[in-house]
This record gives structure tokens, C-alpha cells and sequence, in this order.
């Protein structure tokens, strides 16, 4: 059973895919009609921005129904292949609205008609506002326990809004402009513009997700912590062995523990709880899980 937090994500990122999915229509049809090269590039970049969307709401709603449970050190790793996913969308955004800018400048004048402009400046102003919604619904759901899905999302939507506000003004200058040549440069600079931020949210997203996608030794880590805490434990039980797994944002211990066949359940629990509670005290940002194992008695 998920809980209201959970739902409450899921309804935002369902929402906001809905919201674009109509959006990204209404531009490629403003930018083909209209011949606006900066709403295309838009309507482009927000098609392959809402295939992540999807693809990252698929995973949150398999995590949050336990179908990714198997994972020994849980389900962090697909988090950041999604927040590595969002970045690449963000990339290939970049690099179709820069061309389209680069194009624009050597041309030196836009095909633009004035009522396609005026279309492109109506529908970027109703794009500037359904991002809007959709920025505020996923940073309302993104408070509470950390995600880094929801995290993600949230820096793609305040990007979405951000390039959505700089086409926006771009777009109504094209549209009140008689010169060519001012259409041009609006168009020109606006679609540079939104690709620098675009490329900029890209950079970070990867420079924070790929680091966590590679493990690291964290043993000099978890031995110390363990050969305080082990020796609290009734006499009883033994340690038999530890997994780990660490990355810059991430600390994963598994311990194994062994006692006699016929231990009372008890017993084994509160040697549990006592051992998590003395390595949470002295890793306080572990993810920590304990295994106990039976052993016969020897006959």
C-alpha cells in the first residue's frame, strides 16, 4: 500500500507529463504553422523532456509498489540512471535549440510571418504558464523525504520554466517587431539563451548522479564502527561477516550475525535493534541492514 506521500508524487508527475504532453503539440503545431523556429525547437525540447518525464514516472511508481525491491542495496542506482536520463534530454534540447540559433544567426533573418509570430507569442505564453503549474506541483511534492527522482524533476521543471520565460520574451519581441532584422535577433538570442541553461542543468545533473554510480571501498569506514559496536551483543551471538557499499552520497552496511538453532525470536530481535541503534549512533547516515543466521549445535 503506498502511502499519501507517495501518491501525492506520483499525481504531480502525472499531471505534469499530462500538461506537456498537450503542450508540446500545441508548439510543434505553432512552430510548423507559424513557422517560429524557436516555438519548433521548444515543442521539440519538451518532447523529449516529456519521454523522461514518463520514463521516470514508470520507475517512481515501481519503486513505490516494491517491484524494484530486489535489489540488494536498494533502488539509488536506477534513481540516478534516471536523473543521468533527464540530463541527456536536457543535452539533446541544448544541442536542437543551439543549432537551430546558429542557423538563424547565418541566415540573418527569421521565415517567420507576423500572424505565426503572434501564434508562436500566444502559445509560448500559455506554455509559460502550464510550466509554471507543473513546476509548482513537483516542488510541493518533492518536500519531505529526499528522492533523487523527485529531486531531478524538480531541476528539469525550474528549467523547463525558466527556458519557457526567456522564449516567452523572446517570442512576444519577435511578434511586436517590424524589422526583420530585430525578429532575427530575438530568435537568435532567445534560442542561445534557453540552450546555456539547458546545457548548465545537464552539467550539474551529471556531475551529481554519475559520481554515485560508482562504488567505492568504504571498509576503513564500517571496521572501526563495527568493532565498537560488536562486543555490546550478548554472548551468544557472533559476528560473522559484513557488505558494503559506498558512493558520495550514499553508505550501505549489510552485518551478518550467527546464534544457535532454537535462540528465542526474542531474543534475536533485540540483539538486532541493539546493534542497529549502536551503528546508527556512530554512522548516522548509514543504510543499514542486519541478518541473523541459525547454526546448529554441535553434536
Amino acid at each position: 500500500m503506498i502511502t499519501a506521500e507517495q501518491r501525492g508524487r506520483e499525481g504531480a508527475l502525472i499531471l505534469a507529463a499530462a500538461l506537456d504532453s498537450g503542450l508540446v503539440v500545441l508548439l510543434l503545431l505553432g512552430g510548423i504553422g507559424g513557422e517560429s523556429l524557436t516555438c519548433l525547437a521548444e515543442g521539440i525540447r519538451g518532447g523529449l523532456m516529456t519521454l523522461i518525464d514518463l520514463v521516470a514516472l514508470v520507475v517512481i511508481r515501481k519503486i513505490h509498489r516494491g517491484a524494484l525491491s530486489g535489489f540488494d542495496y536498494g533502488t539509488g542506482k536506477i534513481e540516478q540512471l534516471c536523473s543521468i536520463g533527464i540530463a541527456l534530454g536536457l543535452a539533446a534540447g541544448a544541442g536542437l535549440v543551439g543549432y537551430d540559433a546558429v542557423g538563424m544567426a547565418v541566415r540573418g533573418h527569421s521565415d517567420a510571418t507576423p500572424l505565426g509570430l503572434t501564434l508562436a507569442a500566444v502559445v509560448g505564453a500559455l506554455n509559460l504558464l502550464v510550466n509554471f503549474i507543473s513546476w509548482d506541483a513537483v516542488r510541493q511534492a518533492t518536500s519531505g523525504r529526499p528522492s533523487a527522482i523527485m529531486s531531478a524533476q524538480l531541476r528539469a521543471r525550474t528549467t523547463k520554466l525558466l527556458a519557457s520565460l526567456l522564449v516567452q520574451v523572446t517570442m512576444t519581441v519577435a511578434a511586436l517587431a517590424k524589422d526583420p532584422v530585430v525578429v532575427a535577433i530575438a530568435d537568435a538570442v532567445g534560442a542561445l539563451m534557453v540552450c546555456m541553461v539547458m546545457a548548465y542543468a545537464a552539467l550539474r545533473l551529471m556531475l551529481e548522479a554519475v559520481p554515485d554510480l560508482l562504488d567505492r571501498s568504504i571498509a576503513h569506514v564500517a571496521q572501526p564502527a563495527l568493532e565498537q559496536a560488536i562486543p555490546a551483543l550478548p554472548s551468544s551471538f557472533r559476528f560473522a561477516g559484513f557488505r558494503s557499499r559506498g558512493t558520495p552520497r550514499a553508505f550501505a552496511l549489510e552485518v551478518m550475525l550467527a546464534c544457535r538453532d532454537g535462540t528465542d525470536v526474542g531474543e534475536v530481535a533485540r540483539a538486532e535493534r541493539q546493534l542497529a541503534a549502536e551503528l546508527r549512533r556512530l554512522l548516522p547516515d548509514i543504510e543499514l541492514s542486519v541478518a541473523v543466521s541459525l547454526v546448529p549445535e554441535a553434536g
